[in-house]
């Protein structure tokens, strides 16, 4: 086994996961600029902030989890091919994602950010 190929394949989604973890514990308290899941509809109100920073911490961990997959079973199928096709996939995952974490503010929120459904979405 090659512990360089293997290590380059997996550490992008190994790295993701444990950010992600951290991210889950210690969410961001206030709207900002530098930490958290920040896009126009998630930094509409502190509701859609929450919001869109814990669905977005679920979803870092199901992308840093699939990624780290992608790479360890890529690695077994073609090792000198792993980390490309690893970094492909953690590309298209967090695209998906952020669709994902959009359409889930989207859903629950209207275009002013107030609640649709006239409590907290994220539970």
């Amino acid at each position: 086994m090659d512990w360089v190929f293997f290590l380059s394949a997996t550490a992008p989604g190994l790295v993701l996961t444990i950010i992600s973890c951290i991210y889950k514990v210690h969410p961001p308290k206030s709207i900002n600029y530098l930490y958290g899941y920040r896009t126009r509809r998630s930094m509409r109100n502190q509701e859609t902030w929450d919001f869109g920073n814990a669905i977005g911490a679920k979803m870092m961990l199901w992308v840093g989890i699939s990624t780290f997959m992608a790479g360890a079973i890529t690695y077994f199928l073609t090792p000198r091919w792993a980390m490309g096709i690893s970094t492909f996939f953690l590309i298209v995952a967090i695209f998906a994602g952020i669709f994902w974490c959009e359409h889930q503010l989207k859903i629950n929120f209207d275009k002013n950010g107030k609640p649709l459904f006239g409590k907290d979405p994220s539970n």
